[in-house]
């Protein structure tokens, strides 16, 4: 086996550029390296500052953390993936969670089947976004080239290269502001920055309304959806997220993240930072970091929950499925949206295992890493999923 070869397949995997013959050869050559040395030097060299790792037991994890430098993300910590048995675990090959984390399995059951991944190749979301002004003119803003969009008054709105929305003020001049909306479907995501220095994540299905700028004595925008924020420091004009059933989350500074899909029965605010006020009705509950309000919409009543994985709420916003703490089912509502897929049940299935898994994978790379726990299976029929025994 030629090692420049494998180099080229793995720069060609990693940058979404192989072609699904490409794509065959490269998992056949991973299953015939008789160690992981290769793979862990080609990793270490060219791709390990930017992924993370799927660890299958802990002689794996010790294997793989003493063989590779790998600087995390200081806010998603490495989990233990609770998946095989140690007899299967102890001839494990290393696993990367890039986008071939599925490696040996995958090339297993699909060598010969080319056409799996020709008719069953379900991309994953990106950064897709409608924007309406206030004049109903709508932008496809992942169709629309980069640079500057529009200009409202004293307000240009501009497109990054990365998928963000930017509100620049650009003079004095004022206008009477005008309500924009911002809106992701499933299987999109996108930023904006908002013209008091604002930072929004929109997750794939929401929908976020807000002016052009802030007038007044607040900082009002309306959410339907989730969203991660980072609201800009202004103590004389109060940051309002206003949500369903008369729900409303108020802050001055502070990093958090709402859940508020009109399809569920709570909305679910979680604090990272700062300090925030939750209100529904007459009734508040105020919350620190590390805990998170959940909203009943039916009874009006805030539940508190204390010591909440924080980095399994935001996972979605750092490009990651994380399982932790969440039933399979709950897993397969981000996978709906993400993947924008309808999922069935054709079995109630249980399933107790711990995984921090990338997004930038396709449904069928993700189901292959799912079906390694050997307590679920799944099918693909177009855009359904078949959850399974």
């Amino acid at each position: 086996m030629s090692d420049s070869r494998l180099d080229y397949l793995f720069g060609k995997y990693f940058d979404k550029t192989a072609t699904s013959e490409e794509r065959i050869e490269f998992m056949g050559l991973v299953a015939q390296l008789k160690s992981d040395e290769t793979l862990v030097s080609l990793m270490e060299t060219r791709y390990m500052t930017d992924q993370s790792i799927l660890e299958f037991s802990p002689e794996i994890k010790e294997k793989i953390l003493n063989n590779i430098h790998h600087k995390a993300e200081t806010d998603i910590p490495v989990r233990q993936v609770r998946m095989f048995n140690l007899n299967w675990a102890k001839y494990a090959a290393v696993l990367v969670v890039g986008i071939f984390c599925f490696g040996l399995y995958f090339y297993k059951k699909a060598q010969n089947n080319l056409l799996v991944l020709q008719t069953q190749h379900i991309a994953p979301g990106g950064n897709k976004a409608t924007l309406t002004l206030g004049n109903g003119k709508k932008i496809i803003l992942d169709t629309i080239a980069n640079g500057v969009l529009v200009k409202q008054g004293n307000i240009s709105i501009s497109k990054t290269t990365n998928g963000q929305l930017v509100y620049n003020v650009i003079g004095d001049e004022k206008e009477p502001a005008t309500l924009n909306t911002i809106e992701t479907p499933n299987g999109g995501q996108y930023q904006v920055n908002l013209p008091d220095g604002t930072k929004v994540w929109l997750n794939a299905g929401t929908k976020l309304s807000f002016p052009t700028f802030f007038v007044g004595n607040e900082r009002k925008v309306e959410l339907k959806g989730e969203a991660y924020f980072e609201v800009a420091k202004n103590a004389k004009k109060p940051f309002k997220v206003k949500m369903s059933n008369q729900a409303e989350v108020v802050v001055l500074g502070t990093h958090f993240n709402i859940s508020a899909y009109e399809e569920e029965k709570e909305i679910n605010t979680t604090l990272l930072e700062g300090s925030v006020v939750v209100k529904i009705g007459q009734k508040t509950a105020k919350i620190s970091p590390g805990q998170q309000a959940l909203v009943n919409k039916s009874d009006k009543n805030i539940e508190l929950v204390d010591d909440v994985n924080v980095n399994q709420v935001v996972a979605w916003k750092n490009g990651f499925f994380s399982t932790e703490g969440i039933s399979l089912h709950e897993l397969m509502k981000q996978v709906e949206k993400w993947y924008d897929v309808r999922v069935i049940y054709q079995d109630d299935v249980q399933v107790d295992f711990v995984a921090r898994l990338p997004r930038n994978i396709t449904l069928l790379e993700l189901i292959n890493l799912l079906e390694l726990t050997k307590q679920v299976h799944f099918k693909i029929d177009k855009n359904t999923l078949t959850v399974m025994k």
